[in-house]
This record gives C-alpha cells, structure tokens and sequence, in this order.
C-alpha cells in the first residue's frame, strides 16, 4: 500500500516537472542552402527561383514558430517576450514575401525572350 502511494506521488512530481517540455512550441524549421552567386543563364534562374521558394517556407516556417513562443511567453506572463517573439514573427512573414517576390522575378528571367 505504502509504494503505491510513493508511486503515484512520484507520477504527479514527474508530470509536473515535465509540464514545460510539453508547451505547444512550433519547432523551428531546417534553414536553406543560402543563395552564393547571382543567375546568369535560364537555369540559373530556375535553381534561384526555386532556392528562394525554399527560403520563403522557412522564413513561414520561422514566423509560426516565432507565434508559437510568443504564445507560451504570453501564457507564463513574460510580455516582454512575447511582443519581441510577435516581432520577429512579423520581420519573419516580411522576409518570406520578399523571397516569394525575388523567385517570381527570377522565373520571369528563366523565361527566354
């Protein structure tokens, strides 16, 4: 009778302890081959427009985890963070417009005259 309740007050400490790891935080995503020269011919810009479409699901990617934490910073009551994780939430989302922006540039590029 006594292990059962060392048991069961050992499972509460051990469910409360882990709490933290349990938040519902967005991973952050794997970054991207960076882009190393500019394109000169129509499969360069091809390879360029794709790499940057890449780079614009990272950077989604980025700006959800950057929610996420913002979120739990919110829920422990650090405003602080949470509006410095919202930010870079926003600079993230801006960042992925721009790289959707470049790729259609560079699959107009891709195209010959």
């Amino acid at each position: 009778m006594k292990s059962t309740y060392i048991g069961l007050a050992l499972a509460a400490c051990l469910s409360i302890a882990s709490a933290p790891l349990l938040a519902e935080v967005v991973p952050a995503p794997e970054h991207p081959a960076n882009i190393s020269a500019p394109a000169t011919s129509p499969t360069e810009h091809q390879e360029a427009a794709a790499l940057h479409k890449k780079h614009a699901e990272h950077h989604k990617g980025m700006a959800e985890h950057h929610k996420s934490v913002a979120a739990e910073y919110g829920k422990a009551g650090h405003p602080e963070l949470k509006k410095h994780h919202e930010a870079m939430a926003k600079h993230h989302e801006a960042l992925a417009k721009e790289h959707e922006k470049a790729a259609e540039n560079h699959e107009k590029m891709a195209k010959p005259k």
